[in-house]
């Protein structure tokens, strides 16, 4: 007798399986009940139930980004999917390969506006905004084609969400077929245009590599073209750690800047480059190689002068292997000497400087730390020792106030390493009920809460723009963060001290269990002036050459 075919929630749950996906992050609702009761025999994925359904999306982001594989959450749609918008928007920014499983009210419901529970007039559109692809089952017909090709997207191509909707009436509905292993599909490197690319760097004289979160797999390739090259490389958001802050060819944002008048030829690696284009200006002297896996990326400024598209680490290999060595003398000892009048230029920016060199005696090597928009945030990108990529996550373009603890919890689920989030008084509230999962589901994350009392950043731009007596909106007046803490079964520790949040961090995390570090500060010296630099060369944005 041949056997029935799968329902939809079963051909969910096969995708899940066949993604090597082991753990969902989710909230639960009436209209994924019959996809849940499914889930229910899947001993092989564990549901991870949060407060909140950007939490689910937070800590699918936070997985999705330290280990570099794709991530699952599940929320119910209409509010449930709006709550969880925040989250994709900042995967999507923060380029995750998030799987969005999100419920839909049912088809003969839909469009029609009857006010039926979490309706949401085209919530695919809605997700389309915030996905590189969203995948919407209305027919039985259709769904397993739907859900494979849901599960191929989030595995290919540029690492952002997907979702994939299923509306509450068709979850129990057969469906023909069967799911496959996905398959990741990159493109080849085309040889003529790294021939080309290999002219400009033979005659470059004053080269810059520029890294971002594209580059997270060609550290060593990286390194390698770097040295032979010799090539500074930069950073400003996501591609800290693919080399070393310790490598004597790495340089700070704000050294690329001082260097940028006399870059002849930028090489983006991973990376959109929107910072010093955007921010520092560009002329006809300045040429461009831009290597990306995302078409849209290769020429999206308009002077791109060859464009790789191609695996960062498949493009830097055929790179070097068609180079000779560079005949420009060797450029370490100038770098370092440019480095040191940096860090004399910041020396000034404490308490900053001496937190971030505490948090980075005390999280291990090979931990990760998860940045939240906060002071201490701002000086990781300036001053933490970076030693690998995918150890230091951040929201990138999105710029999420309030993600750090959720995003924390997440990546320390799926991480055989320490997480550490640094989040703000401010925006740890956002998602700080989240701290019950990590109760719940023992998930060994440790929080630092520098707590000022206010939003910080937001009152010192006040007072610096309007004048001290003018700042509006930015107090805050705190719960008890120790007790609040303790209430949840999260054990806390308070400091006030960069030598101070040192030994508890250690202690923090040897503990067994979420921890708690709140460390109470005052206001902040601005950074911002070594971010946010002014333009040096002639054209504007979107000026073509």
């Amino acid at each position: 007798m041949a056997s029935s075919p799968p329902n939809i929630a079963q051909l969910v749950v096969d995708g899940l399986r066949s993604s090597k996906i082991d753990t969902l992050f989710c909230l639960p609702g009436v209209q994924n009940d019959d996809f849940f009761n499914v889930l229910f025999d899947a001993h092989d994925i564990t549901p991870i139930v949060t407060r909140h359904e950007q939490g689910a999306a937070y800590m699918a982001l936070g997985a999705a980004q330290v280990t570099g594989r794709p991530a699952a959450m599940c929320v119910v749609p209409g509010p449930g999917m709006l709550n969880a918008g925040g989250a994709l928007t900042s995967a999507y920014w923060a380029y995750a390969r998030v799987f969005a499983l999100v419920g839909q009210i049912p088809v003969p419901m839909q469009g029609k506006g009857f006010g039926v529970l979490h309706e949401l007039a085209d919530q695919t559109a809605v997700l389309r905004q915030v996905t590189k692809e969203a995948f919407a089952i209305t027919d039985p017909v259709d769904a397993t084609r739907l859900i494979q090709g849901a599960f191929d997207a989030v595995h290919s191509g540029v690492p952002r969400p997907v979702s994939l909707e299923v509306p509450a009436n068709l979850w129990t509905q057969p469906a023909d077929g069967h799911i496959t292993t996905p398959e990741a599909q990159t493109a080849p490197v085309d040889p003529d245009a790294v021939e080309r690319a290999t002219a400009l760097l033979a005659k470059a004289e004053r080269p810059l590599i520029v890294v971002g979160s594209g580059a997270y797999g060609a550290s060593a390739s990286i390194i390698e073209l770097a040295e032979k090259m010799q090539i500074p490389v930069t950073t400003r958001r996501q591609g800290h750690g693919v080399v070393p802050t310790g490598h004597p060819l790495f340089v700070p944002i704000t050294v690329a800047h001082e260097m940028w008048p006399d870059v002849d030829l930028v090489i983006g690696i991973g990376s959109r480059i929107e910072w010093p284009l955007l921010q520092w200006g560009y002329d006809a002297d300045l040429d461009l190689i831009q290597i990306n896996i995302d078409p849209e990326e290769i020429d999206r400024h308009g002077i791109t002068t060859v464009g790789i598209l191609a695996d960062a680490d498949e493009a830097c290999r055929a790179l070097i292997d068609a180079t000779e060595p560079t005949t420009r003398p060797p450029i370490a000892a100038d770098l370092a000497g440019r480095r040191a009048a940096f860090n004399e230029a910041t020396a000034h920016l404490e308490p900053q400087r001496s937190y971030t060199a505490a948090i980075r005696d005390a999280v291990p090597d090979d931990g990760a730390l998860v940045e939240d928009v906060t002071q201490i945030g701002f000086a990781a990108h300036l001053f933490y020792d970076h030693l690998a990529p995918r150890k230091f996550l951040t929201t990138g373009a999105a710029g999420t106030l309030g993600s750090g603890t959720a995003v924390a919890i997440g990546a320390a689920q799926a991480s055989d390493s320490p997480v550490v989030g640094i989040v703000g008084d401010g925006g740890f509230l956002f998602t700080a009920t989240e701290l019950a999962t990590a109760v719940q589901h023992d998930i060994n994350c440790n929080i630092v809460v520098f707590n000022d009392n206010a939003f910080g950043n937001v009152k010192r731009i006040q007072k610096t723009r309007f004048g001290a007596d003018r700042t509006i909106a930015s107090d805050l007046k705190n719960p008890d963060l120790q007790a609040f803490a303790t209430s949840f079964g999260v054990r806390p520790w308070k400091t006030d001290t960069p030598e101070g949040l040192r030994d508890t961090l250690r202690e923090a995390i040897d503990h067994e269990g979420p921890s708690l570090v709140e460390v109470s500060v005052d206001e902040m010296p601005d950074p911002w002036p070594f971010f946010r630099r002014p333009r040096v060369r002639s054209k504007e944005p979107g000026v073509r050459r």
